[in-house]
C-alpha cells in the first residue's frame, strides 16, 4: 500500500514540475499580480480631512481655503 502512495506521490510531483516548466515566465508573473493589478495602474493618491465634518477624502477632490481641506462647497462656507 505505501508503494502504491509513494508512486502516486512521485507522479503527481512530476507532473506539477511539468506543468511550471511549461509555463511561460510572462504568464506566470500576470498569474501572481493579478490581486495587485489595480495599485500598479492607479496611482496612490493622499486623503485629506474635511475641516469641518472630518470625512476623508482623495486630496484631489477637497477644496483647499486658508490650508483647510473642505469636501463641499457648502462646507466652506459654513466654517
Amino acid at each position: 500500500m505505501w508503494k502504491l502512495i509513494f508512486l502516486g506521490l512521485i507522479v503527481w510531483l512530476l507532473v506539477y514540475i511539468l506543468k511550471r516548466a511549461i509555463q511561460p515566465t510572462a504568464n506566470r508573473k500576470s498569474n501572481d499580480t493579478a490581486g495587485n493589478s489595480k495599485s500598479t495602474s492607479e496611482p496612490v493618491e493622499n486623503m485629506v480631512q474635511c475641516a469641518s465634518c472630518h470625512v476623508h477624502l482623495p486630496r484631489s477632490e477637497a477644496f483647499l481655503v486658508d490650508g483647510n481641506f473642505y469636501c463641499s462647497k457648502a462646507h466652506i462656507e459654513n466654517k
